[in-house]
């Protein structure tokens, strides 16, 4: 049977990245555009050698770097989604005492509202053997963003963006816990997969076929989001737009970014591929929206499967296997998130699985999983039992309560 093959236009995204900034109400529309730009004349400065192994972590699917802002050790989400360098009033930021400059108002993931924010100004920013100096940075009080249920969620202090990402050659690998940036051109292994890399608004993105069935192949652009702890992200418009049939059962459950918290269904798509790599039985969460060609999104559940090499100056992107492809399901149905005392806190509980019919809600604090301290589990280790078959105990702080929740598999989402 042959394919019908759709291509998604290049014209179509720029029109897409354009409308979203011009989105964002009155002011704030130029203020902006302005933050995209405003580093642009910022050059990085070596102390040493030009290829660095970082002080680096990954939690929960995402990447994340110490450095130095004005002297003070901070804690950085590497987020290839963000365009530009970020702050968050965590105490040690408030610690530095930054200037308010311009407002801003920051829109992503969500459908509560944008987070408010103002542009600030700092004097260095230090990478560990590569800084810049008089940057320009967006600052969001926590406690004005709807990403954060709680303030103590804040458990890193800012993000670094497009507009210092764009300097180097990043190599991400979460097999060994490193990331290594470099200005030295990436020379790729044997069974290296290339992708051109592409460019626009401060976002990047790379092709690849998906396949919705047996007779629906989509060729398209994917923005590159090492910022998203998910695998696969795309428009649910354009699923019903074109009457797609997905044989996958739909998993209701959310998501959460700059505006706040999206409910969405996740599926289990035939594959994908990129280049000669192809993903089978690949998880997808299908995003409400108002343009079908919106929100494809690649993240950093699916890369951390590979070394994934992102080379900016020479437009050009790899990802290297190095094992075989296991995707998490959480069976549980409980969205977790940790907060600075190490326990989680409960973000979302998903209709139909084993966590929604106990008395477990939003807001609770887990303080025991499996008879073991949560201070003592990360959220990558949460990630990984909540896809697990069988029963898991929860416990909360609140009057001691425990739970048993029974995680089954379900037939053509977690198990085929």
């Amino acid at each position: 049977m042959s394919n019908t093959v759709v291509q998604i236009h290049h014209l179509k995204f720029l029109f897409i990245s354009v409308f979203a900034v011009f989105h964002l109400a009155g002011c704030n529309i130029a203020n902006s555009l302005r933050m995209m730009q405003i580093n642009s004349d910022v050059e990085p400065v070596f102390t040493g050698d030009n290829r660095l192994a970082l002080d680096a972590q990954y939690q929960g699917e995402k990447p994340y770097i110490h450095a130095t802002v004005n002297g003070e050790k901070l804690l950085f989400l590497v987020d290839t989604g963000a365009r530009f360098l970020i702050l968050m009033d965590t105490p040690k930021v408030k610690q530095l005492g930054l200037k308010r400059g311009f407002d801003l108002s920051m829109g992503g993931w969500g459908e509560e509202g944008k987070s408010a924010a103002y542009q600030t100004d700092i004097k260095r920013i230090d990478l560990g053997g590569v800084y810049f100096d008089n940057m320009k940075a967006a600052l969001i009080p926590v406690s004005e963003s709807y990403y954060y249920l709680r303030e103590d969620e804040a458990v890193f202090d800012g993000v670094i963006g497009h507009d210092m990402m764009r300097h180097f050659i990043w190599e991400f690998d979460a097999s060994a816990n490193e990331i290594i940036l470099s200005t030295e051109k990436y020379q790729p292994q044997d069974h290296a997969q290339y992708l051109e890399l592409s460019a626009f608004m401060n976002k990047i993105r790379v092709n690849g076929d998906l396949a919705f069935n047996e007779e629906h192949v989509v060729e398209g652009e994917f923005i590159v989001d090492t910022g998203s702890r998910h695998y696969v992200k795309l428009s649910a418009l354009y699923v019903q737009e074109n009457e797609i049939e997905i044989a996958s059962p739909r998993v209701r459950a959310a998501d959460f970014g700059l505006s706040g918290k999206v409910e969405h269904d996740r599926v289990s798509l035939p594959w994908l591929s990129f280049g000669d790599l192809k993903i089978d039985n690949v998880k997808v969460n299908l995003i409400p929206g108002d343009d079908e060609d919106d929100w494809w999104v690649i993240g950093n559940a699916l890369m951390n499967q590979f070394k994934t090499v992102i080379d900016y100056p020479n437009d050009a992107f790899y990802l290297v296997p190095q094992q075989p492809f296991v995707t998490d399901y959480n069976l549980l149905g409980l969205e977790l998130r940790k907060i600075r005392s190490g326990d989680f806190v409960v973000r979302y509980v998903f209709p139909d699985l084993p966590a929604s019919r106990t008395n477990i809600k939003e807001g609770d604090i887990v303080t025991h999983l499996n008879q073991q301290p949560t201070s003592e589990i990360s959220l990558s280790q949460y990630n990984d039992i909540a896809s697990q078959v069988g029963e898991h105990q929860v416990c909360l702080a609140s009057h001691n309560q425990c739970f048993v929740l029974n995680a089954v598999d379900i037939k053509g989402y977690s198990i085929h």
